[in-house]
């Protein structure tokens, strides 16, 4: 005879504590990632904070999906990179500051992928870059190209 799952929901939610306590040992800084980001704290850690929660859900999914180590903390590093972007954008426009983190997101990642990373070394350094942004788009908006 095989045993039937229970529908408690305790099982996810250990699932879920697990993938969290497993993000932290992958990406030990992102709750750094905010002041990291900050070129005025008051103003931009709060913004980041947001971005940040947006962020999570997405590298849990990635962690749920059984990705590697290595492969979770390269999604990881893009996406600080892509917040770095976020929050210098909204030094320019005061109105996005104001958007709820997914608004702001979105306003600034699309198909195609993310906005003009400034520090990239070369092409292929900011083509990764746009595949990571597209996989975190196709991944909020529920899209597959």
């Amino acid at each position: 005879m095989t045993k039937r799952a229970t529908s408690s929901g305790q099982g996810s939610l250990k699932a879920s504590a697990d993938a969290l306590a497993t993000l932290k040992t992958y990406c030990k800084d992102i709750d750094r990632w905010p002041q990291s980001w900050a070129g005025f704290p008051d103003l931009d850690v709060p913004v980041g904070e947001r971005i940040v929660a947006e962020f999570t859900p997405f590298l849990l999914a990635l962690i749920a999906e059984r990705r590697t180590k290595k492969t979770v903390k390269k999604y990881a590093d893009y996406l600080w990179v892509l917040g770095g972007e976020l929050i210098r954008r909204v030094l320019t426009d005061e109105k996005a500051r104001k958007l709820p983190a997914r608004t702001l997101i979105l306003k600034h990642i699309d198909e195609t992928g993310g906005p003009l990373w400034r520090h990239a070394r070369d092409e292929q350094e900011h083509a990764v870059y746009d595949a990571v942004c597209r996989r975190f788009y196709q991944f909020l908006t529920g899209t597959k190209s």
